[in-house]
């Protein structure tokens, strides 16, 4: 029976073969070096890794750092609808207010009429008759005030204040003489050279020239100043061709854009 051969006496027992083939030693592993600057990346889909109990986590280090779960979405601030609820009924408070006094503004005046200035007795309620010289009307301004217009008389032709108040060739003064006298409050916003329009017999209606007439003032330059109770007479002075004769006078409060009334001059 034949024998394994005998181990070679020069090999240790029990030796394997190499498992380095070359006679230069293995390369040593790099040793994990804690906080090397790269961020550790959490796998998708898993949890992530529980800080050790006893031990404060670091702290936040600013926005845009997400400990590796990827970009974070951008905060959004809250809403305060109260905050936009006051601004909204802000604005339409002041719209109401512009709204208002465009409203006031046109809304004109209210008017009752009333007979000549030695009768004074009240008519109806609807919108004025025409009146005559020496006749006024009740005027109630958008304000509240309440004023009352005398036609006085018409001065045709007038003659200016001074030397240097003449009018244009081919045309001639006429002076319209008002007295104002305030019911209720003071008029205010009230201009007699705006508020006055003198109508032609030729259906031509003339606005106010600014010469002064002999014998009158043109109120405060057209401005209508009077308390409470105070009366205060005042002229308005127009440029009207030769020929042409004067007709109606209308009065508009709310200098002008205001309710008119009306006083007939003449029926030509």
């Amino acid at each position: 029976m034949s024998q394994p051969p005998p181990w070679d006496q020069s090999q240790p027992p029990n030796q394997g073969p190499s498992s380095w083939p070359s006679p230069d030693p293995p390369p040593s592993w790099p040793s994990e070096a804690p906080n090397q600057g790269a961020q550790p990346s959490w796998p998708s889909g898993g949890p992530p890794p529980s800080w050790p109990s006893g031990e404060d986590p670091p702290p936040y280090p600013g926005p845009g750092y997400s400990y590796g779960y990827g970009p974070q979405p951008p905060r959004f601030r809250r809403r305060r609808p109260l905050r936009g609820v006051l601004i909204a009924l802000g604005v339409l408070f002041v719209f109401g207010l512009a709204a208002s006094a465009i409203t006031s503004r046109h809304k004109g005046v209210s008017v009752t009429p009333f007979g000549s200035s030695t009768s004074g007795g009240p008519g109806a309620g609807h919108q004025a008759a025409p009146g005559k010289i020496g006749s006024y009307f009740d005027v109630e301004a958008a304000s509240g005030s309440t004023y009352r217009v005398t036609l006085v008389k018409v001065i045709d032709p007038a003659r200016g204040a001074d030397q240097f108040s003449f009018p244009q060739s081919g045309k001639r003064f006429v002076g319209l003489v008002f007295r104002i006298k305030a019911l209720t409050g003071s008029p205010q916003n009230e201009d007699a050279n705006n508020d006055a329009v003198l109508v032609g017999g030729n259906g031509q209606a003339y606005s106010a020239d600014f010469d002064n007439i002999t014998g009158y003032t043109n109120f405060d330059n057209g401005t209508i100043h009077v308390a409470q109770g105070g009366t205060v007479t005042g002229s308005v002075t127009f440029q009207v061709p030769d020929g042409v004769k004067v007709s109606k006078v209308h009065w508009t409060a709310l200098s002008g854009f205001g309710s008119t009334v009306q006083w007939n001059v003449s029926q030509t």
